[in-house]
């Protein structure tokens, strides 16, 4: 699409055809395509609302700032141990292409892999190995990272909620994963757990108050300490959003640390948030991936920076909705065809519309994981009545 260099896009709908779906699942498609009605799948795209998505632009640099290579992403960018276990599955693929033809298989070989990785620990020293730039202040890294994830969409591996159940930790402080199985089994909220003592930078951002601006410029003016500067990017305190100009990211401490995200026995430790990021690779080639497709990089600077236009996509109404968000599409197309709103306009409304409608959907997946935790509260509590 961005190669036919279009005025404006058309609406994209996602046929989930891949292993992971993230960006299908962000947009109600769902996690795969299991032979169900093309028909049925049409009549659900003519009922879709429009979605607006942040494109960003990675550029590879050397160390004289000479631009190597330039490349785009929808998804998430990762370095260090989630980027290893694509690029071994790639290599793989391109092997021996007959050992994938599921789904569920080549996720067990993405397990393979990671378990692989999990003995040898090739990003144990990624801290040293990599720099964190995020709008223009370096972030330390925490002294067990074995991967940080750059993330568009709050959908990572096959529809988990990585930033959304994050948290913001010591990464001194132990984790007690049975604990935390507990807490997820007694229907707890596990997005603030485990506690632990606020950062400076947290305590800084909620002394001060900074609202979030829309240039890192704005934040380089600031008469700010640099401690100021790095409590202010490393606040984490938005939710994740994909139309929001802003990035999300978090630290994993190796690919058992990220089996156990997974399945919900862990969480990923939020870094920061920012609008334009740089990550300066030193000397050791280490693995990196954008949206699956995974390479081995050496020394260099990747800057990542998101381009002017979102993409438009198309979403999946809820069946309650009454396609309510459709039709408010539609008026605004009439009212630009008809003249009475200008085409910039047009553009504003829809995405502050956009805008609006992803909120509410976050409400509603949150409402849904909240009734879940609170089904599963009961059923254990019933089970344990029974026994007394």
């Amino acid at each position: 699409m961005e190669k036919l260099k279009l005025e404006k896009w058309p609406p994209i709908a996602i046929l989930p055809l891949g292993t992971g779906n993230d960006l299908a699942r962000m947009h109600g498609w769902g996690g795969g395509y299991v032979n169900e009605s093309l028909i049925g799948i049409l009549e659900q795209i003519s009922e879709a609302y429009i979605s607006l998505l942040d494109r960003w632009e990675l550029q590879l640099s050397n160390k004289q700032g000479k631009i190597k290579d330039t490349k785009s992403f929808f998804n998430y960018l990762g370095v260090g141990v989630d980027a290893q276990a694509a690029l071994q599955v790639h290599k793989l693929r391109e092997s021996s292409p007959k050992l994938f033809f599921s789904r569920v298989v080549n996720k067990v070989w993405y397990a393979l892999f990671g378990a692989e990785d999990f003995i040898k620990e090739s990003h144990a020293n990624l801290p040293n190995e990599i720099s964190l730039i995020a709008d223009g202040v370096e972030v330390p890294l925490p002294e067990d990272s074995q991967g940080i994830i750059v993330l568009n969409i709050d959908s990572y591996s096959g529809g988990v909620p990585i930033w959304a159940n994050g948290v913001k930790e010591d990464p001194n402080a132990s984790f007690d994963y049975f604990d935390q199985a507990s807490v997820f089994l007694n229907g707890e909220s596990n997005r603030h757990y485990p506690r632990r003592v606020q950062s400076l930078g947290s305590m800084i951002t909620r002394e001060t108050s900074f609202e979030r601006v829309d240039s890192i410029d704005d934040l380089t003016t600031f008469p700010l300490t640099e401690d100021e500067k790095i409590a202010y990017v490393t606040a984490c305190e938005k939710p994740s959003s994909c139309q929001d100009g802003v990035l999300d990211i978090v630290s994993v401490r190796g690919t058992f640390h990220l089996g156990q995200i997974r399945v919900g026995l862990g969480n990923a430790q939020r870094l920061c948030q920012a609008r334009e990021v740089s990550i300066v690779i030193k000397k050791k080639k280490v693995a990196v991936q954008i949206d699956g497709e995974p390479w081995r990089q050496g020394a260099c600077n990747l800057k990542i920076s998101r381009k002017k236009d979102p993409a438009v996509m198309l979403h999946r109404s809820p069946d309650e909705s009454g396609g309510v968000e459709q039709e408010m599409s539609k008026l605004l197309d009439w009212a630009e065809e008809k003249e009475i709103i200008t085409r910039d306009v047009h553009n504003t409304l829809q995405k502050e519309f956009s805008r609006r409608i992803e909120s509410k959907t976050r409400q509603r997946r949150v409402k849904s994981q909240d009734n879940l935790m609170l089904s599963l509260k009961r059923a254990i509590g019933a089970k344990g009545g029974g026994h007394s």
